[in-house]
C-alpha cells in the first residue's frame, strides 16, 4: 500500500523544483568565489562547507531520477585485453561523484596538529621549540580545484537526466558483477546522515539537503516495497 501510494507522486516536479533551489544556491557560492586564481581561506571554508551538501542533495536528485531507468551493458571483458588509451593529463572537465563517500568502520586516531602540540618535549630542554605558525584567515588559497568541483556539481545540474543514466549504468555493472561473485554496493547513497548533514542546520543548504534526503529515502523505500514485496 505504501509503495502504491508513492508510485503516484509527483516525482519529476519536486526533483525539478529542488533542481532550481539548488541552481540558486550553487550561483551565489560561483558569486562568493569570484573570478581569481586564489580565494581567502576564510572564502574557502565557508564555500567547501555549503558545496557539501549542496553536492550531497545533487546526489539524491540524481537517484530519484534513475530510479525506473533499466540500461543495456556490452559484454563483459575478458580480461585479456588490454586498455590502450593514454592516461589523463587533469586538465579535462571534472566529473560529479555519484556515490556518497562511505565511512570508514575503523577510522584513524585523530592527531595534534603542530601548531597545538607543547613547546617543551624534555624537561631539561633549555628553550621551548618555535610553534609552528597558525593559518589566518586571509591566507591565498589556490582554487583551481575548488572551482573544478564547483563546475563538476553545475554540470550536473544542467543535464541531472544523463546523470541519471550513468546512475543506471553504474547500478548495472554493479549488479553483473555481484552475479560473478564480487563484491559491489547495493546503493549509491550511503546508510544513516547524509554527508554534509548539520543537525538543525540553519543554512538554506542546509535545508535543502533535508528535503532532497527525505525525498530520496522515500524513493528509495518504494523502490524496495516494488522490489520484494515488503
Amino acid at each position: 500500500m505504501i509503495g502504491e501510494a508513492l508510485r503516484d507522486w509527483d516525482w519529476d516536479g519536486m526533483v525539478e523544483w529542488n533542481r532550481r533551489r539548488l541552481v540558486e544556491l550553487l550561483a551565489g557560492l560561483f558569486v562568493l568565489l569570484g573570478t581569481g586564481p586564489a580565494v581567502e581561506r576564510v572564502v574557502w571554508r565557508r564555500i567547501l562547507a555549503a558545496l557539501v551538501p549542496v553536492e550531497s542533495a545533487i546526489r539524491r536528485l540524481i537517484f530519484v531520477m534513475a530510479r525506473d531507468l533499466v540500461v543495456g551493458l556490452p559484454p563483459a571483458p575478458d580480461g585479456k585485453s588490454k586498455r590502450r588509451g593514454k592516461k589523463g593529463t587533469g586538465s579535462g572537465n571534472a566529473v560529479f561523484p555519484l556515490t556518497d563517500t562511505l565511512r570508514d568502520p575503523d577510522p584513524k586516531p585523530r592527531t595534534c596538529p603542530r601548531r597545538k602540540e607543547p613547546r617543551i618535549a624534555f624537561l631539561d630542554e633549555w628553550e621551548p621549540r618555535d610553534s609552528a605558525p597558525c593559518p589566518a584567515d586571509d591566507d591565498p588559497l589556490d582554487a583551481t580545484a575548488l572551482r573544478r568541483r564547483m563546475a563538476a556539481a553545475q554540470a550536473a545540474l544542467a543535464d541531472l537526466a544523463a546523470q541519471a543514466m550513468r546512475l543506471a549504468r553504474w547500478r548495472a555493472r554493479n549488479e553483473r558483477a555481484r552475479e560473478s561473485g564480487a563484491w559491489r554496493r547495493l546503493c549509491s547513497l550511503r546508510s544513516g546522515r547524509a554527508p554534509g548533514h548539520r543537525e538543525q542546520g540553519k543554512r538554506e543548504a542546509d535545508r535543502a539537503l533535508g528535503d532532497c534526503q527525505d525525498l530520496a529515502l522515500r524513493c528509495r523505500r518504494m523502490l524496495e516495497n516494488e522490489r520484494y514485496g515488503a
